[in-house]
């Protein structure tokens, strides 16, 4: 049953003003007269099946369907008996009328932008856009954790605009009045429309909260830039502290393709494992740098990195091609059959991977690094399900459980402390329903800091989950 509640009343579409009503918004769009094909260049991130990317820090789209499609029979409600709920454009808080706020901490309703590309301006009567699907979820879970911030006592007031996924629209939004008074931003999605935000909210002096880009690169001494994705350093970071919590450095050994291996991975997993080094001990890893060519992958020979009788571990920062991964390991398992021990760890994507047999991720004790682990015994995660379900009538999708995290955490601090929550955030890590905000000030040059004591590019969530196949299933890896 297709049920109307209050959330949709607040989605704030700016370029048209158009309003929804829920029945609209969790629909599934309706095919359109001729298969559509999306190569725009404005939508290149957001559509079909995400993949994760580590070298932009982004999810990367695989528009081939490997499923089967169901078919569901949806019944249109008659606008007369169920009229469509309007929209006014923001989330009104306790005191909507006093929008005041200082840096020295909240002194009363703390003004929130929230920037989406919800591509409205794609609607057209009951269709709703794919693409637009990502922002919606994540505006949704949003909605809940401001109803829960809301009954508790904090004094927000929350502007939604549509990004439409463009820089000339971002460009526009940049000069409304709601982004000169925005205690924080959050938002947008695409990596050049968060280039535009992060040169405005440095000037401003406004903190800009990051949901989906993990880019490196993009902010420079910037203390207002919170990344949220944790970056593909973080990534490698990550897996060279579980590695070497488990395993002696002298049995492991980095593998990945030419492109991959040249793209900065091997730099940061040799970075990490020299920071676990004792004092004045430079020894490396060892690097196997594999031939791009794909009709190369079969004469893969990594025997001469075998050590009979001891644990060998293999880091492989591969992530664009699946076959490459399928060969490696299949090369590997003709270790792993004559008795040798073989630990591999892997990039995000191999979750996603669907010509590796599953044999081979569980004989092979593959691990991976995920910025999100959805805990299925978690009873807050069982709520906000039942919350979502309840509210929307539709099961939540990983940007929900997002939304709500991004919300619910930033929501609270700048309630508390207003734009100053980004002098605390480093210090005050947060368990979320994705696994937990860890935030670090992130130093690209060291000279820099070495010269300025108090200086840093940026924020960025550190935490990184290491999951491991085990019983034919990804789940959390044994902690140190």
């Amino acid at each position: 049953m297709c049920r109307k509640v209050s959330f949709f009343s607040t989605l704030l579409l700016v370029a048209t003003g158009l309003g929804f009503s829920s029945c609209d918004l969790f629909k599934p769009a309706k095919a359109s007269e001729k298969e559509k094909v999306y190569e725009d260049d404005h939508l290149e991130d957001i559509q079909g099946r995400r993949v994760f990317d580590p070298v932009t820090g982004t999810w990367r789209i695989v528009h081939e369907v490997t499923g089967k499609v169901d078919t569901v029979q949806w019944t249109v409600l008659s606008e007369e008996q169920y009229p469509p709920i309007t929209s006014d454009g923001s989330w009104e808080a306790i005191d909507p009328n006093n929008t005041s706020a200082t840096n020295s901490g909240a002194t009363g309703t703390q003004e929130v932008v929230v920037m989406l590309p919800f591509f409205a301006k794609n609607l057209r009567g009951d269709f709703i856009d794919d693409n637009s699907s990502w922002a919606l979820h994540f505006y949704a879970g949003a909605r809940l954790a401001y109803d829960e911030l809301s009954t508790e006592g904090a004094k927000l007031h929350i502007s939604v605009f549509d990004t439409e996924g463009s820089e000339s629209k971002v460009r526009n939004l940049l000069r409304r009045v709601e982004l000169e008074k925005a205690d924080v931003i959050i938002g947008p999605y695409k990596r050049n429309n968060v280039v535009l935000c992060e040169a405005y909210t440095k000037e401003h002096e406004t903190p800009l909260v990051v949901p989906h880009t993990a880019g490196m690169g993009i902010a420079e001494g910037n203390p207002w830039y919170v990344q949220v994705n944790p970056s593909l350093q973080s990534h490698c970071e990550a897996i060279v502290k579980h590695a070497r919590s488990r395993y002696e450095p002298k049995n492991m050994v980095l593998v990945a393709l030419e492109r991959e291996a040249a793209s900065g991975s091997f730099g940061f997993f040799q970075k990490a494992n020299q920071a676990l080094n004792p004092f004045g001990d430079t020894t490396r890893l060892k690097e196997v740098r594999i031939d791009n060519d794909p009709s190369r992958f079969n004469d893969i020979d990594l025997s001469d990195y075998i050590t009979a009788g001891e644990p060998n571990v293999f880091l492989v920062p591969s992530w664009s091609s699946e076959a490459f991964v399928y060969s490696l390991l299949r090369h590997l398992m003709e270790f792993q059959t004559q008795g040798e021990e073989i630990i591999v760890y892997g990039m995000p994507q191999w979750m996603n991977y669907e010509q590796v047999d599953f044999e081979f991720f569980e004989r092979l004790q593959v691990h991976i690094s995920s910025a999100s682990y959805l805990n299925k015994d978690d009873e807050r995660l069982r709520n906000f399900q039942h919350e979502f379900f309840e509210t929307y009538g539709t099961i939540p999708r990983e940007e929900a459980f997002l939304g709500y995290d991004i919300m619910r955490y930033f929501g609270s601090m700048t309630a508390q402390y207003g734009r100053d929550f980004v002098g605390r955030i480093d210090a005050m890590p947060y368990d979320v329903l994705l696994g937990r905000f860890e935030f670090s000030r992130v130093v690209r040059e060291p000279e820099k800091h070495r010269e300025q004591l108090n200086y840093f590019d940026q924020l960025e969530n550190k935490f990184v989950h290491i999951l491991k196949f085990q019983d034919y299933h990804f789940q959390p890896a044994e902690t140190p």
